[in-house]
């Protein structure tokens, strides 16, 4: 969730680890899918780049996996 989702979604583009950013209606304003080698650099990036991005309200993250 966003207090300004062009705001964030601007600095989001700016992180070479954002692999995609969608905005939507609903619950959250932006969904961005953000690469990583292990869950401890996911959790990096989220709480020390994602959340300190001004205009960002809260972050939900959640696991994806490859197709198989």
């Amino acid at each position: 969730r966003s207090s300004s989702p062009q705001k964030v979604i601007s600095e989001l583009e700016k992180l070479p680890m954002a692999q995609e950013i969608i905005g939507t209606t609903g619950d959250s304003d932006i969904v961005a899918r953000i690469g990583a080698a292990s869950n401890e650099d996911l959790r990096e990036t989220v709480v020390n780049k994602v959340q300190s991005i001004q205009g960002v309200v809260s972050t939900e993250t959640f696991l994806a996996f490859p197709k198989l």
